[in-house]
């Protein structure tokens, strides 16, 4: 397993307890770092082969991954 950042989007209706599903993912295993809740989104951390448990929360909408990103570099020295 590895751990991935992500980004938890909670529906509009749902904004109201985002503290509440916070700690539902909480308890599902998310590291979380932030919550964001005037646009309703939650960041942290968690193991990519736990991701799916997320969706069992009520009130997640999406689930997004960051994945590392690395520049066209070759490794020669110029």
């Amino acid at each position: 397993m590895s751990r991935v950042n992500v980004a938890v989007a909670v529906a509009d209706d749902d904004r109201g307890r985002i503290y509440e599903i916070a700690a539902a993912c909480r308890a599902l295993g998310l590291h979380h770092s932030a919550t964001l809740a005037l646009v309703g989104v939650l960041t942290g951390s968690m193991e990519s082969d736990d991701l799916v448990k997320l969706w069992a929360v009520p009130g997640v909408l999406a689930i997004e991954v960051e994945y590392g990103f690395r520049s066209g570099t070759t490794g020669r020295t110029h």
